[in-house]
């Protein structure tokens, strides 16, 4: 049965969010010093996850744990620079988000 309530968790929870936030719209002032540091500590939380995912999980597998990479320098360093150019557009799209 823990299953079941798992799931029937999962499903109410958005449903009660958005009551919550219906509810709480409005309180919020969105130029408040509180409403900042919230979207702050949100925003920067978001990022740490992505970056972490970013290095942790794909980096590492497909730079430190591929057997096949080691062995071609080309394709090694080809691969280093599509990363830093991939990481450059995204920055540069991040700037504007």
């Amino acid at each position: 049965y823990y299953k079941y309530l798992l799931c029937f968790a999962y499903g109410i929870v958005t449903p009660i969010s958005i009551a919550i936030g219906i509810g709480v719209r409005t309180t919020y002032v969105s130029d408040g010093f509180a409403a900042n540091i919230v979207s702050g500590v949100l925003d920067a939380l978001s990022a740490g996850i992505l970056i972490y995912t970013g290095l942790v999980e794909f980096i590492a597998r497909d730079f430190i744990f591929n057997k096949e990479i080691k062995k071609n320098t080309v394709q090694l360093l080809y691969s280093l620079f599509c990363l830093c150019l991939g990481t450059g557009i995204m920055a540069l799209i991040g700037k504007w988000a």
